[in-house]
């Protein structure tokens, strides 16, 4: 036993009688304050309403947190929250880990999936975020590109569903260390909600990341865990990080330019929608818009009704199936599902339930409590057989035309298969097709909409995203066999990637029409529940490979559920890059530099694929000196452009005219190459008969994102999807991380094939300027092309990373207008259901 001295003991003391004469003048003064709260009549009636009575009195009994907590409500009211946060928003950056895939999570309990993942936002005393569940003993490293300057900052707490089982102290830790091993930062917090009443809120962590990694920043791994101590219960212990996120003051020139931003916005649609778009930019509010959007567009009772009388009208009214494998489901989630089915307002549908083994007997009841149902079969399998076995049971069972497929524990909305009888009145030939879904949490409430695009062959290749609802025509899905044994977790995968070499009749409502069940153990509650459907979405994805001669090999994704086909190059093709350039220096700041001598060098210094040539398009003053000197010993040709007015299209035809390449790259001058595999990146795509354009990604130099892809329809004619958001956003269900189909790419770098090209017939010089580019991709996509985005070519550019906005000419929108009106308002490739005011599918 340690033995302490007299003095150390006195000190100790004396030490403790500060502390607390310190705690009781803070107790007086808080106790003052919240007198005062109370005494305000206007106050005490929004408390009122709000908290109710019982938790006024709780509050004057905790006078340590009251007079913070009621000010915070106070600050939180609409109008003032809304002005704080597009305040916050316009001045700093924010960059939430929930945007991103981690890298890997661990615990102690067994099942990492269940132990850390996202739970969705967290009320701690009035205020909410967005909250990383960590069960003690756990944690999760992500990886990002942390800018100079950056800052991360968390808040840990326990969940207060938790405080009254008295859980164990949480030691939280966040750690920081750059992955060149330059250095380490870590700071702990230790919550302990039993003892002190006054941990019972949220913690703030901050930890400020070194300024080293040059202007473009530096990698580094930031890793989150809670623990408690030796031997203590992890019983009751929810410990949670909200909104764990790195954060950076905007550059002056960033500020200037979104204020500039948030100024047109207000001219042009009202302070309200301003405010509206900021708030939405800020972390945190998805579930509360999309409550409200739930609310105001679920079909109401007298919508149902009317729905009803319209299905009797329909002139086609086809039979549909609806295929359930079912096993030890529970209960009440069985229940839901075969009720959902019975709630349909198109009544011709068959419910084909197939009992694989079942061992609970709770599951074999609530099967027999729906036996004497004509409009449900029941068809019970020996043995276990596994999900593909047992669909394929459950499909002999029926003769419907068309086949629906819903899991166990799910549910259709009341109006799903009426909305697929009117499709098929329109598109009788359709064979396949899918709708919007979203999630029910285990409160029964709506959360995580996904909101599809229509049908995009080249993003299902790398993931599986059509999924519920899909209903297929029965003759086509017995013509490619059904259900294949061997490739359970990722059987409908499978069963789409042979449909679509089987027809293209695949189609898409964009309406929710299904909701996956939200459980700890499912798909639905975290990608990586189930790793094993990885595995099957790989092999149905290399017999794809094989099955249609392909030379390409199957690789992992960056993110869970994402899979990259990557093409074998065939031959060595010479590709030509077309590079318009007015020759001049760009000034920043104090210093100039050539940006064409900087593009030419990169690309001479790190692109791999070296069968390429440089076509310069240049103005009569010719080039710099120093683009001369980065010019010299790799072949190129300088054509000179001798036309007074400036015209981007014109100078991409001139530049066309001289090419040699079998493949053109369209590149701006401003571009910058970072990755050595670019170049063979987009031929590998360009190279695909089907695709007649290849976006790439960009970056500004400081890590945003400048181009995924474009949405029509957003700012007039188009938008960047995700501008300027972190260059690390996974963007909408892993847009920015994976191979997609858009409408358009930008020009600063489009490849395509010179066939194509001169099919189309170029670039429109009659849009000078503005669109030119979306213009050419809307005629390759006319004449039967698809246009791809891959993420695997990615470079820096400077266009507009110093200077706000600018305003379109009049006249290119209304020719683009004119002549694309149909498509700038319904673009395939963004639901319709998302917002119009940004390209961030909101």
């Amino acid at each position: 036993m340690t033995q302490h001295s007299p003095e150390d003991i006195a000190s100790a003391i004396a030490a403790a009688r500060r502390d607390l004469a310190a705690a009781e003048d803070e107790n007086r003064s808080l106790h003052a304050e919240l007198s005062l709260v109370e005494r305000s009549v206007g106050l005490r009636m929004l408390v009122r309403a709000r908290e109710g009575a019982g938790e006024i009195a709780s509050r004057i009994r905790h006078p340590l947190w009251s007079a913070g907590s009621i000010a915070g409500r106070v600050g939180s009211l609409g109008p003032v929250a809304a002005g704080r946060r597009a305040a916050t928003h316009l001045l700093q950056r924010g960059h939430p880990l929930r945007l991103l895939a981690p890298v890997r999570s661990w615990t102690d309990r067994g099942d990492a999936a269940e132990a850390v993942r996202w739970i969705g936002t967290l009320a701690i005393r009035h205020t909410r975020r967005e909250a990383l569940l960590c069960h003690p003993d756990s944690g999760v490293e992500y990886r990002l590109n942390a800018m100079p300057g950056s800052q991360f900052v968390t808040e840990v707490g326990v969940s207060p569903r938790m405080w009254r089982q008295h859980p164990s102290p949480i030691v939280f830790t966040v750690e920081i260390r750059s992955l060149s091993d330059e250095w380490t930062r870590s700071t702990q917090q230790v919550v302990d909600v039993t003892r002190r009443v006054t941990d019972r809120r949220w913690h703030r962590l901050r930890i400020d990341i070194p300024s080293e990694g040059g202007r473009y920043g530096q990698n580094v791994a930031i890793t989150l865990s809670a623990v408690v101590p030796s031997g203590a219960s992890t019983d009751g212990a929810w410990a949670v990080f909200g909104e764990p996120r790195l954060e950076r003051r905007r550059p002056a020139a960033e500020v200037k330019r979104s204020v500039a931003a948030f100024v047109s916005r207000v001219r042009q649609a009202g302070f309200a929608s301003a405010l509206r778009v900021a708030h939405d930019a800020s972390a945190g509010q998805e579930a509360e818009r999309y409550a409200k959007w739930c609310s105001s567009t679920s079909p109401t009772v007298a919508d149902l009704e009317r729905m009803a009388q319209e299905a009797k009208g329909l002139v086609f009214q086809p039979r549909i199936d609806i295929v359930t494998p079912v096993y030890n489901t529970d209960p009440k989630w069985l229940r839901a599902c075969i009720e959902s089915v019975r709630a349909q307002v198109y009544p011709h549908w068959h419910l084909c339930l197939a009992d694989d083994a079942s061992t609970s007997a709770e599951t074999v009841a609530v099967l027999r409590e729906y036996q004497s149902d004509p409009r449900i079969s029941i068809v019970r399998l020996e043995n276990n057989s596994h999900i593909s076995a047992a669909s394929n049971a459950a499909l002999e069972t029926g003769t419907g035309e068309f086949v629906a497929l819903l899991d166990h524990d799910d549910e259709l909305t009341p109006d799903a298969l009426f909305h697929v009888a009117r499709f098929l009145n329109a598109e009788p030939a359709a064979d396949l097709i899918y709708s919007d879904e979203d999630k029910l949490d285990l409160t029964g409430s709506r959360c995580d909409p996904y909101f599809k695009p229509d049908w995009s062959p080249d993003h299902f290749l790398t993931c599986m995203y059509t999924c519920h609802l899909m209903v297929v025509r029965r003759s086509v899905l017995e013509e490619v066999g059904g259900f294949r044994r061997g490739y359970e977790g990722a059987q409908d995968y499978d069963l789409v990637l042979r449909l679509m070499e089987r027809t293209g009749s695949i189609h898409h409502i964009p309406r929710i029409l299904y909701h996956w069940r939200k459980l700890p153990e499912s798909t639905a509650s975290a990608g990586l529940a189930k790793p094993w459907a990885m595995d099957a979405g790989r092999l149905a994805l290399e017999d794809y490979i094989k099955r249609n001669d392909l030379r390409a090999d199957v690789l992992p994704g960056p993110a869970p559920g994402v899979f990259r086909i990557k093409r074998t190059i065939r031959g060595t093709p010479l590709v030509s890059l077309v590079i318009p350039t007015a020759g001049r220096l760009r000034r920043e700041g104090a210093r100039e530099f050539d940006l064409l001598a900087s593009c030419v060098r990169s690309i001479r210094q790190l692109t791999s694929w070296q069968e390429y040539e440089l076509i310069i398009v240049a103005e009569p003053a010719g080039l710099q000196p120093t683009t001369l000197a980065a010019l010299e010993g790799v072949r190129h040709t300088v054509v000179t452009d001798d036309s007074t007015a400036f015209n981007f299209s014109r100078k991409i035809n001139l530049g066309a005219s001289r090419a040699q390449g079998e493949h053109l790259v369209l590149l701006n001058d401003d571009v910058e190459v970072t990755d050595p595999e670019w170049l063979s990146s987009m031929l590998e795509q360009s190279q695909d008969p089907g695709v007649g354009a290849v976006g790439a990604k960009l970056l500004y130099p400081d890590g945003r994102l400048q181009h995924i892809g474009m949405v029509l329809g957003v700012g007039g004619v188009a938008a960047h999807a995700f501008h300027q958001h972190p260059g690390a956003s996974p963007g909408y269900a892993s847009s920015a991380l994976s191979i997609r189909n858009y409408s358009a790419v930008t020009a600063a770098c489009l490849m395509t094939r010179r066939s194509v090209f001169d099919q189309v017939g170029g670039f429109d010089e009659a849009l000078p300027i503005d669109f030119n580019d979306i213009d050419f991709c809307l005629r390759v996509r006319k004449a039967g092309f698809r246009i791809v985005f891959t993420p695997y070519a990615q470079l820096f550019h400077h266009e507009s990373a110093s200077v706000g906005p600018r305003d379109k000419r009049r006249e290119d929108l209304e020719l683009m207008r004119q002549r694309w009106g149909a498509l700038i308002d319904d673009d395939p490739y963004y639901n319709p259901n998302l917002t119009r005011e940004g390209a961030d599918y909101r």
